[in-house]
């Protein structure tokens, strides 16, 4: 192994490595392997999300993690929304010094950020957030979106089983997340070293939001601190 620490870095439902693609860049100015794999299914195109289960996005974890840890000593695993979830499902290793949870949902949905982001389009004239919703609803399979749901189901307990440093990270005007979902996780992860985080001006896409490099800032301090780089 020539490199010291890497990071995993696991993207959302219906999403890709883009939506990390940041984060990653910044880590990897920093010295730090990274690694950002595609999940099952998630190749842009609605028909090669049908059928396939959640089991098989963890499964997509699993084997990046195992192709990380070939090549790194300690190892962070960082997930953005349903990525953390994730996080969360993959099997104990020694070689995990800490997770990062960003954005990730316990409660899905938030109805009250979503009604007001397309009040907001109507007074901007722009339907930005509207536009983006819909995109969404027609490229997910409803097959897809009941795997989400059995998933979320099956993770949440999980968190009381970690062990690991955890940093939590919650964007609190995420339209897609409510952010008590981070309070959440914070409140039932085992860890005795997590540390929960919340910042004003982002949405759900916090890797490309305007605190984007306040964020990666306290995620690399977190990975120092733990890794003692």
């Amino acid at each position: 192994m020539e490199n010291k620490v890497g990071c995993l870095l696991i993207h959302g439902f219906g999403g890709s490595p883009e939506e990390m693609d940041p984060l990653a860049e910044y880590l990897r100015n920093e010295g730090i392997t990274t690694l950002s794999p595609v999940l099952k299914g998630h190749t842009g195109k609605k028909s090669d999300l049908q059928g396939i289960s959640y089991k098989q996005w963890i499964e997509s974890g699993k084997n990046a993690f195992n192709e990380l840890s070939r090549m790194c000593r300690d190892i962070f695993i960082i997930g953005f929304s349903m990525g953390g979830l994730i996080a969360a499902s993959l099997p104990y290793s020694q070689q995990v010094k800490g997770i990062a949870t960003l954005n990730t949902p316990i409660y899905p949905w938030n109805i009250g950020g979503i009604f007001k982001n397309l009040i907001n389009d109507v007074k901007m004239g722009t339907f930005e957030h509207l536009r983006s919703y819909a995109l969404s609803a027609v490229k997910l399979p409803f097959s897809s979106l009941f795997e989400f749901l059995k998933f979320l189901h099956n993770a949440k307990p999980k968190f009381k089983d970690i062990s690991y440093p955890l940093f939590i990270a919650q964007a609190l005007e995420d339209d897609v997340v409510q952010p008590k979902s981070a309070l959440y996780i914070h409140r039932h992860a085992r860890s005795a070293n997590k540390t929960l985080k919340f910042y004003g001006g982002s949405n759900h896409l916090i890797c490309h939001s305007a605190i984007a490099s306040k964020l990666f800032s306290d995620v690399l301090s977190f990975i120092r601190w733990y890794s003692h780089l």
